[in-house]
């Protein structure tokens, strides 16, 4: 009986979206989350089917910057959590998803063509977004030609 409980508890404390594990830190993160699912599924549903094809789990941390683990998990940052922009949320997940999906393929590229892939595939994304905060496309599109510049040379 005991051990039925502490697996319901266990359970309780996630939270899926679709396919995607989203684990619920508190801090009325959850719900951001889903919020954040929503504008990738209404908006583009190619980016999201391929966050669902590669993420299987939501998480976070308190860094500074969002990443991906072990092949599968995004790990949003707390700086980016509380940033309470649901549309910021959401161009996070698709970059960190084009991330899945970049190491999934293996390429052998320079980690700053990388992230200039996924700075690329995040402006496709948040072009799509209706009234996107305009500080969230300039910040998209400064990173992106701050990548481009490196390649660049």
């Amino acid at each position: 009986m005991k051990k039925m409980i502490v697996i319901t508890l266990v359970c309780l404390s996630f939270i899926t979206k679709g396919q995607i594990l989203v684990i619920d830190a508190g801090e009325g993160w959850k719900p951001k989350v889903d919020s954040a699912l929503t504008v990738i599924q209404t908006h583009d549903t190619h980016s999201y089917e391929n966050l669902v094809r590669y993420c299987k789990e939501i998480g976070y941390w308190n860094g500074d910057y969002s990443t991906t683990e072990e092949g599968s998990k995004i790990i949003i940052s707390r700086k980016e959590m509380n940033n309470k922009s649901i549309n910021n949320i959401a161009c996070v997940l698709v970059h960190e998803s084009r991330h899945l999906m970049i190491e999934r393929a293996n390429p052998k590229w320079d980690e700053n063509f990388i992230e200039f892939m996924c700075y690329d595939y995040e402006f496709n994304f948040a072009r799509k977004i209706p009234n996107i905060e305009n500080w969230l496309i300039q910040h998209i599109i400064s990173m992106r030609e701050k990548y481009l510049n490196i390649i660049q040379g």
